[in-house]
C-alpha cells in the first residue's frame, strides 16, 4: 500500500473515531449523569444554606415580635399616663 493511500485511510478512522467519542460524550444519558453529579454534590450545601436562612428567619421573627410588644407596652403605658409625654417632661431632669 502506498505511503498517501495508507494516511488517507488512517485519517477516516481517526476522523470517524473522533466522532464517535464526541456522540458517546454528549449522549443525553451522559448529560443526565453529568447533572446528577452536580446535584449529588452541591445539595448538601443547599440544604445546609436552607437551614441557616430558616434559623435566621426565626432569630428575625422573634426579634420583630419583641420589639411590636414592646412598641405597645410602651404605647399602652402613654395612653393610660403611666409615662410622661418626652415633650412635657422636665428639662432640668436628667436619666
Amino acid at each position: 500500500m502506498e505511503e498517501p493511500e495508507m494516511q488517507l485511510k488512517v485519517k477516516k478512522v481517526t476522523d470517524k473515531f473522533t466522532e464517535s467519542l464526541y456522540v458517546l460524550a454528549n449522549e443525553p444519558s451522559v448529560a443526565l449523569f453529568r447533572l446528577q453529579e452536580h446535584v449529588r454534590r452541591s445539595l448538601p450545601e443547599l440544604a445546609q444554606h436552607k437551614s441557616d436562612m430558616q434559623s435566621w428567619e426565626e432569630q428575625s421573627q422573634g426579634a420583630i415580635y419583641t420589639v411590636e410588644y414592646a412598641c405597645r407596652v410602651n404605647f399602652l403605658e402613654f395612653q393610660t399616663g403611666k409615662q410622661q409625654d418626652p415633650e412635657n417632661e422636665d428639662p432640668g431632669k436628667s436619666w
